[in-house]
């Protein structure tokens, strides 16, 4: 099959907040049991990942695996203004793509990949659904870290621009590298505390870190009885930005979540 011919774009969920989502269909006679839906960060780090997931989902795809990509609502080309986007809403469409994959591929058992916040809101997410793998890529384990993260690089960018105002070093600036961050998505996100989540978020699970910013994730994850697998792997932290404006693809990283999900999911 031509890789070209295998992406289907579509648009799915409530017709007054469709959402914008690309369906990787494999040949099918290397149809796996198991679909994956990629849940993507949000603001700059959706733009800087963006080439890496797709190939993430390109490379997937290619082993047999139904893949969905997909846009919140209110970011990338899904219905909805930036101003519009709540965590909340963003756990629905999660939901929501993991019922439309199913659908499409005809499949009971998904696999839900989540990088960055999109591994928060995919741990979140798996509250309502039983999901039989998961794999967080440097997930976001405190939303009020993360908040800071973002706040902190709106300061190195503005460092000499201007001298910020008292003012804006209170309340803080209502957007990141030209992205909306609305009060109201800052109340939500202050209030993601991964390592509160009590339950089992899957059967089986994968954590990737690239950085030491998930401290605790990997003892707590094993005490919830998930069968876990931990990897601490040497690549650039592809959600940054980088010098040249170039969008970085760590394919030591890609080919260790493709091997995992092929031997989880054979």
């Amino acid at each position: 099959m031509n890789p070209a011919e295998n992406i289907v774009p579509f648009h799915f969920g409530s017709p007054g907040k469709p959402l914008f989502g690309c369906y990787h269909r494999p040949a099918p006679e290397r149809v796996r049991k198991c679909a994956v839906v990629v849940c993507q960060p949000v603001g700059h780090e959706y733009v800087n990942c963006h080439r890496a997931l797709r190939q993430l989902a390109s490379r997937l795809c290619d082993v047999g695996f139904p893949v969905l990509r997909f846009d919140y609502y209110g970011c990338g080309d899904s219905s909805g203004s930036a101003e519009e986007g709540r965590v909340s809403q963003w756990l629905e469409d999660t939901s929501l793509a993991i019922s439309e994959v199913r659908r499409r591929a005809g499949l009971d058992q998904v696999c839900l990949v989540g990088l960055r916040l999109g591994g928060a809101l995919a741990m979140i997410a798996a509250e309502h659904s039983d999901l039989e793998s998961m794999i967080l890529w440097d997930p976001v384990v405190s939303g009020k870290d993360y908040l800071e993260g973002l706040l902190q690089l709106q300061r190195e960018m503005l460092r000499f621009r201007h001298k910020p105002s008292q003012g804006w070093k209170s309340k803080g600036p209502s957007e990141v590298l030209g992205f909306a961050l609305p009060p109201l998505i800052c109340a939500e996100l202050e209030k993601i505390r991964l390592l509160e989540i009590a339950r089992k978020p899957a059967k089986n699970m994968l954590v990737v870190q690239t950085e030491h910013t998930a401290a605790g994730l990997r003892s707590h994850l094993q005490q919830t009885g998930t069968q876990l697998e931990f990897q601490r792997l040497e690549a650039p932290q592809i959600w940054r930005p980088t010098a040249d404006g170039s969008l970085l693809v760590p394919g030591l990283v890609l080919q260790s979540l493709v091997s995992w999900t092929s031997r989880t999911h054979p």
